[in-house]
């Protein structure tokens, strides 16, 4: 038996196939100067913008590392994916390798605070859904495995530590 697919498709089903019955699906903001709820991430860290290769600001909070010595900084997004390396002009006097092994331990403290922030505001939506806060940062270490806070402090702390022999 075929199937006329066309005779169905004239036929009054009930939907509009224009597309406007989706209009219930659009979450995009409507209107007005609300902001995201991710703005309340700046009150966590400093956030930096930084414009795109294209000239176009990101949307979001970026976080940078920048290494004692100032020759390397690292900026990502909430998430902890890089968005921008920078290098000054002192990184000449450094070989490849090294400068290889910068780039990603700066990386990987900028992922670190960023994922950090992210567990401060995942933690307080989940407050403000009713969850106690003890929960709400067991769910948040535990399930979804993002670094608290402190954990974040210490590895920036391990960073820095990093170059006291510098200092001396």
């Amino acid at each position: 038996m075929v199937d006329d697919v066309s005779a169905h498709a004239s036929e009054d089903d009930g939907l509009d196939n224009s597309g406007s019955d989706l209009t219930a699906l659009d979450f995009s903001p409507t209107g007005g100067d609300e902001g995201s709820g991710l703005d309340a991430i700046d009150e966590y860290i400093g956030v930096d913008a930084i414009a795109d290769n294209d000239g176009a600001v990101p949307q979001g909070p970026l976080f940078t590392v920048t290494n004692p010595p100032g020759t390397v900084s690292v900026t990502t997004y909430l998430n902890g994916r890089v968005q921008h390396v920078g290098l000054s002009p002192g990184v000449t006097k450094m070989t490849e390798g090294q400068l290889a092994q910068e780039i990603l331990v700066a990386a990987d403290v900028a992922a670190v605070k960023a994922r950090a922030a992210l567990h401060t505001f995942v933690a307080g939506l989940l407050r403000l859904q009713g969850l106690n806060s003890q929960s709400a940062r067991d769910f948040v270490e535990h399930r979804l495995s993002l670094p608290t806070p402190e954990q974040a402090s210490a590895t920036e702390g391990a960073f820095a530590a990093r170059y006291s022999h510098d200092v001396e």
